[in-house]
């Protein structure tokens, strides 16, 4: 930290955190000694270090050290229903109960029903699943290569599409825009196959279409960015997404991993009324289960069958544990679940998330703040249960790409998801991105609780003023 003041807060908040998890941070020493830097997802080990978890149900989690927290990460944005949902238990426990639900290496008839289910949901023909959205972006990349017989791939700069070698460029390395490969064990002449533009940019988008066109293989692009800042895209850019893919013979990716079922029981680009050729899934549709999903034309999936011409198949042959019997159960349970209740699931949480968003900025604005919340499409009425904080160190009147989010000029990243992260656990909080995600299992009394808890901490700050990065002050 550049900001002597905020290096003296940061050391009261980590007092603070280690008084309240002496067992965890026990924990975490000894795991280091097994395991590279303390577990095998970094998103889930922050500084100075996790806690560990013992018992998740519904909005809340309990640690090792006996502290509960009200969950706003939720399984990575997956579990709009909240943590273990009953009605998901229930059909897995039946189902063990008959001596199923572990791997058997059968095609299951529950691959059938959830295909046609998540088929009548989206603008496309075929699906095939896997187990990870980072496979799931691999395989849809490879597809559009061998479809288009292109090579260079377009992507956002600042979009996470997974651990993939095909978009390892551009994603939270910022200097002057998204330019390098973030990646070593890369191939070499793999940064110049990835070419990333600034997201809600019709401009950009064009001149790279213009210069590279012919080149291109893909799109690949998330109407909802997740890690690059919760910011949806304008209806006039993804339809331009759409259009230039057209022209210049290139295939249209959408990753709605994050966005499938979050919005409403569906798909994003629905409410769009965009077609891409391609969308990756994930998360959601394994209702807590690793389940991910390919979908688009049925002539671009067939270059996965093993009738297609050798020179142009795409080896997207599956895994042992593709299509697991107990995450189709799991899913199919979870979507059924959200579809049937979508009208009374979707507007609580957009709703909430509403409210969250607009007390947030006055919490902050009130205690001398500059703060911004993003996961709301004013422009198209798109409300959501999502909700970004960021604190801005220049005026903006609204966040419209990962280019103002991972810009350290414009956004001061520690202060959201480190500083005031762990501050927020200290009040039993666990936030992600500034808030993260409201499930169907958050109470208003929990919502108005996590509102009191940023009142505190605001007006805390207020008063240390020399302890805080003055750049994020209102002028």
């Amino acid at each position: 930290m550049k900001n002597s003041g905020s290096k003296a807060l940061w050391a009261e908040i980590v007092e603070e955190y280690r008084k309240k998890n002496p067992k965890s941070e026990a924990f975490f020493h000894s795991v280091l000694k097994s395991q590279v830097g303390g577990g095998s997802h970094n998103l889930r080990l922050f500084s100075p270090f996790p806690f560990y978890d013992s018992y998740c149900s519904g909005s809340k989690v309990r640690d090792i050290d006996g502290n509960t927290y009200i969950d706003f990460w939720q399984g990575h944005f997956s579990n709009i229903l909240g943590h273990n949902p009953q009605i998901v238990r229930d059909a897995l426990i039946e189902y063990f109960q008959k001596g199923q639900g572990l791997i058997t290496g059968f095609p299951h008839q529950y691959q059938q029903e959830l295909s046609e289910l998540i088929l009548s949901r989206c603008s496309a023909d075929k699906i095939r699943f896997t187990t990870s959205g980072t496979l799931a972006t691999m395989y849809a990349v490879m597809l559009a290569k061998s479809f288009t017989n292109r090579s260079v791939v377009l992507k956002i700069g600042g979009g996470w599409h997974g651990a993939q070698p095909y978009t390892l460029k551009g994603i939270s390395s910022y200097k002057n825009g998204f330019n390098k490969v973030e990646s070593a064990g890369l191939p070499y002449e793999l940064k110049d196959n990835i070419i990333t533009t600034r997201f809600n940019d019709c401009q950009d988008l064009k001149d790279k279409f213009e210069k590279n066109g012919d080149r291109i293989a893909c799109l690949i692009i998330e109407p909802f960015i997740g890690a690059g800042g919760f910011i949806f895209g304008e209806k006039e850019y993804l339809e331009k997404a759409k259009q230039l893919t057209k022209k210049y013979g290139a295939l249209l990716i959408f990753d709605e991993v994050v966005s499938g079922f979050r919005f409403h029981a569906g798909f994003l680009q629905s409410l769009y009324e965009i077609n891409p050729d391609m969308t990756v899934l994930g998360k959601s549709i394994g209702g807590g289960m690793p389940l991910s999903a390919v979908a688009g034309r049925g002539e671009i999936l067939s270059l996965c069958d093993t009738k297609t011409n050798s020179n142009r198949r795409v080896k997207f042959e599956g895994g042992t544990f593709s299509a697991h019997p107990s995450a189709l159960l799991s899913g199919l349970t979870f979507l059924k679940y959200l579809i049937k209740d979508e009208g009374k699931i979707y507007p609580k949480i957009n709703k909430m998330g509403e409210l969250v968003r607009k007390k947030i900025e006055e919490i902050f604005i009130r205690n001398g703040f500059n703060v911004k919340c993003t996961g709301v499409n004013e422009s198209m009425g798109i409300n959501s249960s999502i909700v970004g904080v960021h604190f801005l160190r220049e005026k903006v009147d609204h966040l419209v790409s990962p280019d103002e989010v991972w810009n350290e000029k414009v956004c001061n990243f520690e202060m959201r998801e480190k500083i005031f992260r762990l501050a927020m656990i200290n009040k039993g909080f666990n936030t992600f991105h500034g808030y993260g995600a409201i499930s169907y299992a958050h109470t208003k009394e929990e919502i108005h609780a996590s509102l009191d808890a940023v009142e505190c901490i605001a007006s805390n700050w207020k008063k240390i003023p020399d302890k805080i990065d003055k750049t994020i002050r209102l002028w």
